[in-house]
């Protein structure tokens, strides 16, 4: 196949928010639900001179690279570059041949305008941007699946570890169950070595990704920023002590979290609100437990507060993702539920972050000859 080489290529991808099953979700066969939200990471990729990656966000623009047979050679060693670089290397060697040179260009809606980090999965949408702004420029419309084996390979390399739900919710958009291929299974097939190609076409094991859908009218995801930023790395290896020092603790969380997860999965798609609440709070109350074993702070006194407020308002609320800060979920039926509950927050000091659902995962919205 010819190279397509669009003069420009414009698309987006939005972040992400885990409703349940963090942590768990590590390990083969545990189920999680994770939902796309309406902020996105922008990319930009257009013919030009020379090989450049521009990102704004970070005062970077236009630094060079060359691809080679043994990766990416930038003209910065800036770490900060690490993601992108990445999932360049592993977009282009998908693609299998010599391209022309492109400059490609990150915008990041994830923070707000002073540049504060809400935790909604920035460099897994990233990862995700690049990969698909190369594979549809040089291969046509990308299928959703190859984009995102391609970039879960490439966040895995950049980040050592993760479940790639965050990359997910990015490729595929809305609401998803969600399955690991897991990450050591992974590791383990890279370390193999073999064409890349081979692997982006082989069914991988563990790995399950279902919409969920239709779901209930009057439901409201409501989200709430703490003000704590919240560090994953950190928290990730305290937890994963627990499997080998508290080994039945471990399995408990284990069976506590599909169990969650499954009873919400079956709450949320047959409208049974009773249900959906209680899976959430259980969910909720294992996350907790396993902070206590692993002697962590998974939540917080500042979550705490966001989950009393949600159950005032008549819903239920939790961590989200790691935990530790950063932003915390609700699930609230009814819009005149979910005003009372922002209130509630404002007045508990939580920050009510007015986020929508992104139906849409990977959207190309320019394509200029």
């Amino acid at each position: 196949m010819t190279a397509l080489m669009p003069g420009m290529l414009r698309l987006r991808v939005p972040g992400k928010l885990m409703l349940a099953g963090e942590y768990a979700v590590l390990e083969p066969h545990q189920p999680a639900l994770v939902v796309a939200v309406d902020r996105y990471v922008e990319a930009v990729l257009a013919r030009a001179e020379a090989f450049t990656v521009s990102l704004p966000g970070y005062d970077m623009m236009a630094v060079g690279f060359e691809p080679g047979p043994g990766g990416l050679a930038f003209a910065s060693d800036d770490p900060r570059l690490r993601f992108v670089g990445e999932a360049l290397a592993v977009a282009l060697a998908a693609v299998g041949r010599p391209v022309p040179p492109f400059s490609l260009t990150l915008h990041s809606g994830l923070d707000d305008a002073q540049g504060r980090k809400f935790g909604l999965g920035g460099s897994a949408a990233a990862v995700v941007a690049v990969v698909a702004a190369v594979l549809n420029a040089f291969e046509g419309p990308a299928a959703p699946m190859r984009v995102f084996k391609a970039a879960a390979v490439a966040h895995l390399r950049a980040q050592g570890g993760g479940s790639g739900a965050d990359v997910a919710a990015a490729t595929f958009g809305g609401w998803l169950r969600y399955a690991s291929f897991n990450p050591t299974w992974l590791a383990g097939r890279l370390a193999r070595g073999g064409p890349l190609a081979e692997l982006l076409a082989e069914a991988w094991p563990f790995l399950s990704v279902e919409r969920l859908s239709p779901l209930p009218r009057d439901l409201r995801l409501c989200v709430g920023w703490t003000g704590e930023p919240a560090s994953t790395q950190a928290l990730l290896p305290r937890v994963a002590e627990v499997r080998t020092r508290a080994p039945q603790a471990y399995e408990d969380f284990l069976g506590a979290s599909r169990a969650a997860v499954e009873h919400l999965t079956a709450g949320l798609q047959s409208a049974n609100r009773f249900r959906a609440l209680d899976a959430l709070r259980r969910n909720g109350a294992a996350l907790r437990r396993l902070g206590e074993v692993a002697a962590v702070p998974i939540v917080t006194p500042a979550l705490q507060r966001l989950i009393d407020a949600a159950e005032e308002a008549g819903g239920a609320g939790k961590s989200s993702g790691a935990g530790g800060g950063d932003c915390g979920v609700a699930l609230v039926f009814g819009e005149v539920e979910a005003l009372r509950l922002e209130a509630a927050w404002l007045a508990a000091g939580i920050v009510p972050l007015r986020l929508g659902t992104s139906d849409a995962g990977v959207a190309v919205t320019e394509l200029a000859p």
